[in-house]
């Protein structure tokens, strides 16, 4: 089954709100809430230290790892992104994306995290020029 959100870009950038989760075994959708940069441009996902902070995720190591402020190296972290459907008539479940390894962003970042390639290649992205967008997944 099919499963979308929908929402109003800016003319500027695509933010969308996102449940980020921790690894393992999942017993609820309890997680991080907040908002993600949809960007087509990054291969990977990542996530704030504020967020690293709350769930207390694990360090994985850090690789390289290159950027529009140029290449360094970035702390990895192992978690999981979800999309909660806004204003479902009838209530659903996020749908919980499987897990990834994602970079570290720098505390700088307006959002809370950054939705890359790996998670939009498991979806279907419309952009319209009246503002309209639409993600679609599952």
């Amino acid at each position: 089954m099919s499963r979308s959100i929908e929402w109003r870009h800016d003319n500027r950038r695509l933010v969308v709100p996102v449940i980020i989760i921790e690894p393992g075994p999942i017993v609820g959708f309890s997680g991080y809430r907040g908002t993600a940069l949809v960007d087509t441009g990054s291969t990977t996902s990542a996530i704030t230290p504020r967020v690293v902070k709350e769930l207390t995720l694990q360090q994985l190591g850090k690789r390289p790892l290159g950027s529009a402020q140029g290449e360094g190296q970035a702390e990895r972290y192992l978690f999981r992104i979800a999309f909660d459907p806004p204003g479902a008539i009838v209530p659903e479940f996020p749908f919980l994306f499987e897990e990834i390894i994602g970079f570290e962003l720098t505390d700088s970042f307006q959002f809370d995290a950054l939705i890359g390639m790996d998670i939009l290649r498991q979806c279907d992205l419309v952009i319209r020029r009246d503002g309209f967008c639409q993600l679609s997944f599952g």
